[in-house]
């Protein structure tokens, strides 16, 4: 088989064909790999690394819970029937021991400052946004980091402020133990490895 015919017999009868993705390693590497619709996650990710927070494409995507990914098989109509997207393919284990807030928080204040600041949701409301979510990661009272997300989505020149409200919407669906714990001046990723917050 060649061309079209050769790239629909592989995935499923339902989605046919791949996806590229992007995978970052522990260690800082990158690999792109072409991967069958239907493919195991545990043959994309170590099964160590399905049992942790993945965020899925990229900056702009969506959290998966720790072990949301164990049993299910690549499938963008799978993902979406859990309110996940895979986006542009980047797929983001994350590293052992690291809080998905606080990495939530980290990637929120970089998209802020990496903005073009042309428009009001990127001048303001992103870095408005980043320290919401790092009041949260402080274990501070509720910043009304929905309420401003609601402000920011189809409000900017470009679809920046709407990625980066998507991921951070996510992450509050997806940790609202860790977000719990840190409410009590804890944290879970702390509390399994020992580390201190």
């Amino acid at each position: 088989l060649h061309g079209r015919a050769a790239y629909v017999a592989l995935g499923t009868r339902d989605e046919p064909g791949t996806s590229l993705l992007t995978l970052t390693s522990p260690t800082g590497g990158v690999l792109v790999m072409e991967v069958p619709h239907g493919t195991a996650w545990e043959d994309i990710v170590t099964i160590e690394e399905s049992m942790r927070p993945v965020l899925l494409g990229g900056y702009h995507g969506t959290w998966a819970a720790a072990g949301a990914l164990r049993g299910r098989a690549l499938s963008r109509a799978e993902l979406a029937e859990h309110g996940l997207s895979l986006g542009a393919g980047v797929v983001m284990p994350l590293r052992p021991g690291m809080c998905p807030l606080e990495e939530t928080a980290r990637i929120v204040r970089y998209l802020a400052e990496e903005s073009a600041g042309r428009c009001g949701p990127c001048l303001n409301g992103l870095p408005a946004l980043a320290t919401a979510v790092e009041r949260i990661v402080a274990g501070l009272p509720d910043p009304g980091v929905e309420k401003l997300a609601g402000y920011l989505v189809g409000r900017g020149a470009c679809a920046h402020p709407d990625g980066t409200v998507r991921m951070v919407r996510s992450a509050l669906l997806a940790f609202p133990d860790e977000i719990r714990a840190h409410s009590e001046g804890t944290c879970l990723m702390s509390r399994l490895t020992g580390a201190s917050v």
